[in-house]
């Protein structure tokens, strides 16, 4: 099997042991842990792969220090396992990051519980350096002083500063990235997935005054084809949307879903570029955002906002939120953060599990976000499986709630469960994803650094700089060769793209390896252009120039191209660029 993304439309005419829906974190480490086991594996998702919530995360594997609050300890202890699985898993993709949480004198919870929280989270993290390499243990919390902090944070308000708890966490460097190498791990066991496919409703039939599930009726967004793909057992992964695919049952199956928003912004690096650790920024007002150090910029938030729209946008509201929080817990000597200096935001709605007694109120999506947070903000994240068979439905499971860092963990449970249901005398092999590395990693459990350095000197024998050699031995592992053989044949594709260390080699291996097949698809996903900052015309018309020969468009297709993603790009923009205190 091979490992590439070709976007085999054709192949889901066969018949498959396991249909998933949504092309998510979960779905697709579902579809690896099925095609791992030796089944016959299919995977539709409607955009792009990790196209909506996975790729618009706070950028950590982590244990969720805050669940604490809530007594989620369950939640966090699955957490802080499946953070050790993740980082030796793709050792390249990940890095131990510093936590700071400061505690002032007005901190609530107060000093001491903060501690006693943050003891707790390491109590639980036990096992985090069980076949760690030195570059990936992590070591055991400390306290700082208030010196220390503000020599670490020079930014912080030193106005009743205490210190703080310094413990790590790790920082998924790409989340669209390492999402992607599970979808190509999955593609390597077999399985076939296909992006830009839109499920319209199940197929099946009645069996005693049940619905007996054969699969789905699916429309191909790029083609515009309508398809039938028929499966033993259909998995709905489809995350903040499961309600929404179920919703063509036309039939009631007890499901619900609390979406939450959460929004980030990119910013001028806070502390002027020098601070590097990540700081757990809780104001007075009870409201934190977490401000972390990325590619040379601070990256803060998220917001935490129930919402009733399942397709929500960045709101001035949003951003606002986020500057008050942050600027409230900074010194004199920092200048506050304004829209000018959002260079970017990222946008996700989170599936929480929808308490069965509860009513959705259609006006929380209009209330202020500063107090509307309270509800998700304390909801738990654990998953919940449902098997639909007790509501008059066979051979279909919906996956609600959950979060990134549990993926995997959710994914072995699913498979695990449709093997002792539909799939029961199904043969299947041992697998464990436990100890396998996701595709592109150069060695599971072991220190990353030496190979990206040889990756990335050979990436700069064929004439790459420096920088960009180093982001694409990171983000392709060891497909990193594909560039170098690309780029030996055409040294012209050593170009940068806009400053932001891409190469134009990338969009080739994105288009033919990756099933890039729109131009957000390769800017926002397969690139880091268009995570780093706002993208130049330029930079997307020659990315369209090198892209369209391969997806089969001729000129006038390309400029049409060009400009809907012009267009795409400037109504996001739209949204939240206008304070509304300047309004």
């Amino acid at each position: 099997m091979t490992a590439r993304l070709e976007r085999p439309i054709e192949r889901l005419s066969e018949l498959f042991d396991v249909l998933v829906i949504g092309g998510g974190i979960t779905g697709v480490c579902v579809a690896r842990e099925a095609a791992s086991r030796g089944l016959r594996t299919a995977l539709l998702e409607r955009d792009d792969f990790g196209s909506g919530t996975s790729s618009a995360t706070t950028k950590y594997i982590h244990g969720g220090i805050r669940y604490l609050e809530q007594y989620d300890v369950a939640v966090v202890r699955e957490s802080l396992r499946e953070r050790r699985i993740l980082a030796l898993g793709a050792p390249h993709l990940v890095e131990q990051t510093q936590f700071i949480m400061p505690a002032w004198r007005w901190s609530k919870p107060p000093t001491p519980l903060l501690g006693a929280g943050v003891l707790l989270y390491d109590a639980l993290s036990f096992d985090r350096n069980v076949a760690a390499p030195d570059s990936l243990r992590i070591p055991h919390p400390k306290w700082l002083s208030k010196s220390a902090l503000l020599k670490r944070v020079p930014w912080l308000d030193a106005d009743g500063l205490q210190g703080g708890f310094a413990y790590h966490d790790t920082l998924n460097l790409h989340p669209e990235r390492l999402l992607l190498a599970y979808a190509q791990s999955a593609a390597a066991a077999g399985a076939v997935l296909v992006n830009h496919v839109a499920v319209d409703s199940f197929i099946g039939r009645d069996v005693s005054g049940d619905f007996l599930v054969e699969g789905v009726r699916a429309t191909d967004r790029l083609g515009g084809r309508s398809l039938d793909v028929r499966a033993r057992v259909v998995v709905n992964a489809a995350g903040p949307w499961i309600d929404k695919v179920l919703a063509t049952l036309g039939r009631s199956t007890g499901v619900g879903v609390d979406r939450s928003k959460g929004v980030h912004v990119l910013t001028r690096p806070l502390g002027g570029g020098v601070v590097r650790d990540a700081v757990f920024a809780r104001a007075q007002s009870g409201r934190h955002v977490i401000v972390s150090p990325w590619m040379g910029k601070s990256f803060i938030g998220p917001t935490d906002t129930p919402i009733t729209d399942s397709d929500p946008t960045v709101a001035p509201d949003d951003v606002d939120l986020i500057l008050d929080t942050v600027n409230s817990t900074m010194s004199g000597g920092e200048a506050p953060l304004t829209f000018d200096d959002v260079e970017l935001t990222t946008i996700g709605v989170r599936p929480l599990i929808k308490d069965s007694d509860a009513t959705v109120d259609p006006t929380n999506s209009a209330k202020d976000s500063a107090d509307d947070g309270a509800d998700t903000y304390s909801a738990s994240r654990r998953h919940e499986l449902y098997h639909h068979v007790d509501r008059g439905v066979r051979n279909l499971w919906s996956i609600g709630g959950g979060k990134w860092t549990t993926a995997r963990a959710t994914a072995e449970e699913m498979v695990d469960e449709l093997a002792a249901h539909e799939l029961n005398g199904i043969p299947m092999r041992e697998f464990d994803t436990r100890s396998a590395a996701a595709h592109g990693t150069f060695a599971w459990a072991d220190d990353a650094e030496p190979f990206l350095a040889a990756a990335a000197a050979s990436l700069v024998e064929v004439g790459l700089s420096p920088q960009s050699a180093e982001l694409v031995a990171r983000l392709h592992g060891t497909d990193h060769r594909k560039i170098v053989e690309l780029v030996s044949d055409d040294p012209a594709l050593a170009s940068p793209i806009a400053g932001s260390g891409d190469v134009e080699a990338q969009v080739i291996v994105a288009v033919v390896d990756e099933a890039a097949r729109t131009l957000a698809d390769i800017i926002d996903r397969r690139l880091v252009l268009g995570t780093v900052s706002r993208v130049p015309e330029a930079a997307i018309r020659r990315i369209a120039h090198i892209a369209a020969p391969l997806l089969g468009w001729d000129e006038s297709r390309r400029d049409l191209e060009i400009r809907a993603e012009l267009d795409r790009r400037a109504a996001l923009d739209s949204h939240w660029r206008v304070s509304p205190a300047r309004a």
